[in-house]
């Protein structure tokens, strides 16, 4: 970037004091709306790519391999993200987040151009994919704990829960279901290469816009890197209710987007005889549900958030296995906007927004990088047994499988983590 455009930030901090120190409304915060508008399109970027790259990838093996292949090449992206997502927490509390945040999402535009290239000159090649999906996954391990660890230094305390709530409610639509959304539809549109271009233009929008918003410089501790590291550690240790919340982080990738992200390319023309854009639009749906019930969210005071995030999960794994029995896409998609509005958009947007309330706020990188890599890390076990149990029995009974069981630890939880059902 130049001299000029980093001297020109948008100011967060002053927003976030004086006459709107009481407002629960973030809105209100300049910087806030910058990043609020970054997220969206770094999110929906993402989440072209979660369709695309699966697409990319299906169409260039054989039948019996398409579930196999599709989860390796997730594996890829995820495997990177959670190795190096301890180190992204450490690095997002020393290094001045946007600037984090600028190289990463310009590296991921970057690969995007990559694919580009690729699905325009027709390859038959695969390998390639597995490879650029690794460095977007490494890069993604920086990227998340900082854009995630700068909302406190944005907006005031009061603020903290509704900015969670809007921004997750943004970022996590895009990147799970408005951005698959508009990837099927490029794709059964334009083509894949035209998908994968507007994720060049996204992306590097992003970073552009990062690029606007100040942040606090932090405050060098004179440690090496693993020594903060461990720090970090010891304090998440030393947070019961914290760590049981990081620990819940891993039950979505395992049994709920892992299973969905594997199977919908197969569920949707072998079960549901759809075209692609379908996939994309039952993404899409749930992302509607998340935005419906963050509104709700945002809308009212709960007093037993803890109690709802460990219902969400009841909720979302009954649902995906009601979604698995539906006999057409009329009636998946009004179930998977039920899904996200009552799993999803409770989870997501309480269980961040709790975390970072309770969470020192020295310590906010390194806390949301855990938090990251309990999702991150479950994704490679979700994608697994997803793509054994669909290949054994088919994508149906495979998400079956995977909400039966996200049921009856949610049920668990529900009746073992006392600390995190008192949670208000």
């Amino acid at each position: 970037m130049s001299s000029e455009a980093e001297a020109l930030p948008v100011q967060a901090s002053p927003g976030a004091l004086g006459a709107t120190h009481e407002s629960r409304n973030p809105f209100r915060v300049p910087g806030y709306v910058f990043w609020l508008v970054a997220s969206v399109l770094a999110g929906t970027g993402v989440g072209i790519q979660a369709v695309t790259v699966p697409l990319f990838v299906r169409d260039r093996v054989s039948e019996d391999h398409r579930a196999l292949a599709i989860a390796a090449v997730l594996v890829c992206q995820n495997a990177p993200a959670a190795i190096f997502a301890l180190v992204g927490g450490v690095v997002a509390d020393r290094v001045e987040r946007r600037r984090i945040l600028i190289r990463t999402y310009a590296v991921a535009a970057l690969v995007s151009v990559g694919y580009v290239l690729l699905s325009s000159s027709e390859t038959r090649w695969i390998w390639p994919a597995f490879l650029l999906s690794a460095i977007v996954g490494s890069a993604g391990a920086f990227t998340n704990p900082a854009r995630q660890s700068m909302v406190p230094q944005i907006v005031s305390r009061a603020m903290i829960q509704n900015a969670a709530i809007f921004g997750t409610m943004a970022f996590m639509a895009t990147l799970q279901f408005a951005g698959p959304a508009i990837g099927g539809v490029l794709v059964d549109g334009p083509g894949l290469s035209f998908a994968f271009a507007m994720e060049v233009a996204l992306l590097a929008a992003a970073a552009l816009l990062f690029s606007r918003i100040a942040t606090d410089r932090p405050i060098p501790t004179g440690r090496t890197v693993f020594r903060d590291l461990a720090d970090g550690i010891r304090y998440i240790r030393s947070q019961r209710t914290i760590l049981s919340m990081i620990a819940l982080g891993a039950l979505p990738g395992m049994l709920l987007m892992g299973p969905l992200t594997v199977n919908l390319p197969i569920f949707v023309p072998d079960e549901l005889h759809r075209g692609d854009k379908f996939i994309g639009l039952l993404f899409g749906s749930m992302g509607l549900g998340i935005v419906l019930g963050s509104t709700v969210l945002a809308s009212y005071r709960f007093n037993r958030r803890g109690a709802l995030v460990l219902l969400s999960i009841v909720f979302g794994g009954g649902l995906i296995a009601l979604f698995s029995m539906s006999p057409s896409v009329w009636v998946a998609m009004p179930v998977m906007v039920l899904m996200g509005a009552t799993g999803p958009a409770i989870f997501i947007n309480f269980v961040v927004a709790l975390i970072q309330e309770n969470t020192d706020p020295r310590m906010m990188g390194r806390v949301m990088s855990v938090y990251g890599l309990s999702f991150t890390s479950s994704l490679p076990i979700g994608y697994g047994q997803a793509a054994l149990t669909s290949t054994l029995f088919g994508p149906r009974v495979s998400l079956t499988i995977s909400g039966l069981v996200c049921l009856a630890i949610g049920v668990g939880c529900f009746s073992l983590m006392r600390g995190v059902r008192r949670l208000s």
